[in-house]
């Protein structure tokens, strides 16, 4: 197994050695994992894949000594961060367009709004959660050390975090499928007129997803849509294989990241974890930030009074945090005004970060130890 599987995943997954056979098996944190150990077993940033909260307990089960290990490495993990943090920032972006209508109507508008929540946040941007989601984004960027969020040891009592609004950053997602899947986007096997229908039912289910995702949270019936249509297309694949086996592999890996990436649009299932800090009386404010990286999740609107409460008082620590990380790391350009381009090839795509996993169990829901019918043709 290679060395930089096992710094990449270290942290995101607990070995289990039952009835001798050695397994990988999610669970919700790293090394130690929980709220007492949150980046104990290593280091957080480059290392941890953001969103793999997402394949949550049950839900992916990794064999060690398959392809799935070899072709997941440190470095595909940097890219993938990269990726997903680029796609986060177009969403914000967007978002601070629909909110700040009034404002945002140029880039100048935009970068000013964005220096106004790093720097003076007024009580607004507090309460709706933007100023602090403006720290973590800082806090995220991959060009900062592996060992930032690590060293953050600022104590925050565990009730604290109990009562932030978390919101689940699916905007990012949504977005990063519809470029993946733009008409130049899509492998040479999945192209022409044969593929036809079934392109335009997924560019259609993923447009739904866009446009709701706007609005609110995305529905199950959405995310039903857009699961059957990769099911077609995968289907229609295996009736349709092409001679050329590059080809064919190029089309299989391309599904992967279609089905990986739904994954991520299904709501985390943090209540496990989430319900460990009932007997933790303190954690760290660097775990809750690995936490929030891992499950990618994001600050919400404040509507409570304890939520109010909770925001006021984690703002000045974060704030402080974030400046503090920035300046040791003399990382004056992280987290500068911009967004960052989305990149438009595979390097660092799903497609990429997906290609060693195999179908089946990308295709698992949590609670599912069967896989579903059809194995991965890929890896005969």
């Amino acid at each position: 197994m290679h060395h930089d599987f096992r710094r990449a995943f270290g942290m995101v997954i607990v070995l289990a050695l039952m009835a001798g056979e050695a397994r990988a098996q999610y669970y919700g944190g790293y090394g130690r994992y929980g709220w007492s150990g949150w980046g104990g077993g290593g280091t957080v940033q480059g290392n941890v894949a953001r969103g793999l909260g997402y394949y949550d307990m049950g839900a992916g089960v990794y064999n060690l000594d398959t392809a799935e290990a070899n072709a997941i490495n440190a470095n595909t993990v940097e890219q993938w961060n990269q990726y997903m943090f680029s796609a986060q920032q177009q969403a914000n972006q967007r978002e601070w367009i629909r909110r700040h209508r009034d404002i945002a109507r140029s880039n100048d508008a935009i970068d000013q709004l964005q220096k106004r929540l790093r720097e003076e946040p007024n009580d607004r941007d507090i309460k709706d959660g933007d100023a602090l989601t403006a720290a973590l984004d800082q806090l995220s960027d991959p060009r900062i050390h592996s060992t930032a969020l690590r060293l953050i040891k600022t104590p925050i009592p565990g009730k604290a975090i109990r009562d932030i609004p978390f919101t689940n950053a699916s905007e990012a997602v949504t977005i990063s499928l519809h470029q993946l899947t733009g008409e130049s986007g899509w492998p040479v096997a999945l192209q022409g007129p044969t593929f036809a229908a079934e392109r335009k039912a997924y560019q259609d289910a993923v447009a739904k997803a866009l446009k709701e995702d706007e609005e609110g949270d995305l529905s199950p019936q959405t995310l039903q849509g857009i699961n059957a249509a990769a099911s077609r297309l995968r289907g229609k694949l295996e009736a349709n294989r092409p001679a050329d086996k590059v080809e064919y592999v190029d089309a299989v890996n391309y599904i992967k990241g279609l089905i990986g990436m739904a994954r991520m649009l299904e709501k985390p299932q943090v209540d496990k974890v989430l319900a460990e800090l009932d007997t933790v009386k303190e954690t760290s404010l660097g775990s809750l930030l690995g936490f929030m990286q891992t499950y990618n999740l994001r600050f919400g609107p404040a509507t409570t009074e304890d939520q109010r409460a909770v925001y006021e008082r984690l703002y000045p620590l974060l704030d402080e945090a974030r400046d503090k990380v920035l300046e040791e790391a003399k990382a004056a350009g992280v987290g500068a005004a911009g967004t960052p381009p989305l990149a438009r090839d595979t390097k660092g795509s799903p497609t990429d970060f997906f290609q060693g996993m195999h179908l089946e169990h990308l295709e698992r829901r949590s609670g599912d130890n069967n896989a579903r019918p059809g194995g991965d043709e890929s890896k005969k």
